[in-house]
């Protein structure tokens, strides 16, 4: 249920433009040769990649295309243009974040039925430049988020996202106007004060 807003926004997008969710590496890198012919990993929305086990042994062997990707459940960074090969147990899987993207995250739940606004959390995840994400709650818009990175600062806006948090993944920053902000491990954490709030944090 953490990936439902992602998981339900990728599903109105879908539904606007009839490119699946589930959209196989060829789709989404039409020019890496390496994407071509790979049938045992996949794309979910452009964002997350996944890389199902399919032994008993739990080895997958899978191939990350160009760019910074981040693992979503342990943060791990990697630089891709690679293939990768590694053991996993049942409680882990490849799943990768690509730069420059926003996951939107339920903080807390008990159904699936939840509302979106003021109980999410945007995960980015290596913002080199920019990045944007929207959330649908039915057929509206629920919240939008956009980010840019340039000359040691990263500026935002988020619209509908009065109580959501910015988790900045693997980025500590030094200060931030138009949120409160908190540092955590590696990662920084930013909570939204306003329902329409523009923001700016310097690295």
């Amino acid at each position: 249920l953490e990936l439902m807003p992602y998981l339900y926004s990728c599903a109105v997008v879908t539904s606007r433009t009839g490119i699946p969710m589930m959209r196989s590496m060829a789709l989404e890198f039409e020019d890496d040769y390496n994407c071509r012919y790979l049938d045992k990993q996949y794309m979910q929305g452009d964002s997350l990649l996944a890389a199902p086990i399919f032994n008993e042994e739990g080895m997958a062997r899978y191939y990350l295309p160009e760019g910074i990707w981040v693992n979503y459940l342990t943060g791990e960074a990697a630089r891709g243009g690679v293939w990768r090969e590694e053991h996993h147990g049942y409680l882990s899987v490849p799943l990768w974040v690509r730069e420059n993207s926003i996951i939107a995250t339920g903080m807390s739940f008990e159904n699936a039925d939840y509302d979106f606004r003021g109980n999410m959390e945007f995960k980015v995840f290596a913002l080199g430049t920019k990045a944007k994400a929207v959330v649908y709650q039915g057929d509206k818009k629920a919240a939008e988020i956009e980010l840019m990175k340039a000359e040691g600062r990263i500026s935002g806006h988020v619209a509908g996202g009065a109580g959501c948090r910015v988790r900045l993944v693997n980025c500590v920053v030094s200060e931030a106007a138009g949120v409160s902000m908190e540092v955590q491990g590696q990662d920084t954490l930013l909570t939204v004060l306003e329902d329409d709030a523009a923001f700016e944090c310097r690295l």
